[in-house]
């Protein structure tokens, strides 16, 4: 098999196995051509925060290969 049906695969299965609404919702909402994602009022709400924090120097910054890296390391556990 290819890469891409590897991924087709593993993906249509994690799909399978969710039982998670508003992680398959957010899937859907990627997948959906041409679509903004929709937010809940919550999730709007913590991004709002973070951008604030951010702006007022506040926290810590990842740089595009950490965050990689964190995602990865999550994946494996």
């Amino acid at each position: 098999m290819t890469k891409l049906t590897d991924l087709k695969l593993s993906l249509a299965t994690r799909i399978l196995d969710s039982t998670d609404a508003d992680q398959l919702r957010v899937v859907d909402d990627l997948l959906s051509e041409g679509g903004p994602v929709r937010l809940t009022a919550k999730e709007k709400a913590e991004l709002d925060q973070d951008h604030s924090d951010l702006t007022a120097g506040k926290g810590r910054n990842y740089s595009w290969a950490e965050v990689k890296a964190h995602a990865r390391r999550s994946r494996t556990k």
